[in-house]
């Protein structure tokens, strides 16, 4: 938690190349680490919020907690994320720029 006790989320898939990386028929789908960092790193530096990071393939997403990501995912797929929460309410979704992302959770704080 941090010193406010707000908490954000980021909701994010790795990148993979379902067609292999060299393919035409389509691109590489989710984000990169250095990506996922960057938002991280300018929402815990700019907001002094706690961040956490969750792999919508690996970590267990619950309908209670997380009804609202998984049913823009299950609407809109890959290309919703990462998908930006604070406190369980979703504020950004696609690939901002880390400080569209800043500026959306700010204008929600």
């Amino acid at each position: 938690m941090s010193a406010n006790g707000k908490t954000v989320k980021i909701y994010m898939m790795p990148l993979e190349y379902p067609c292999g990386p060299q393919s035409s028929c389509c691109g590489p789908i989710g984000q990169s680490k250095e990506t996922i960092n960057e938002l991280k790193d300018a929402i815990g530096k700019e907001l002094q919020l706690h961040v956490e990071v969750l792999n919508i393939k690996e970590d267990k997403l619950k309908l209670s907690d997380d009804g609202q990501v998984l049913k823009l995912i299950n609407t809109f797929g890959a290309m919703a994320l990462p998908i930006i929460a604070l406190d369980g309410k979703i504020v950004s979704m696609g690939t901002p720029l880390p400080e569209q992302a800043v500026q959306a959770i700010r204008e929600k704080l």
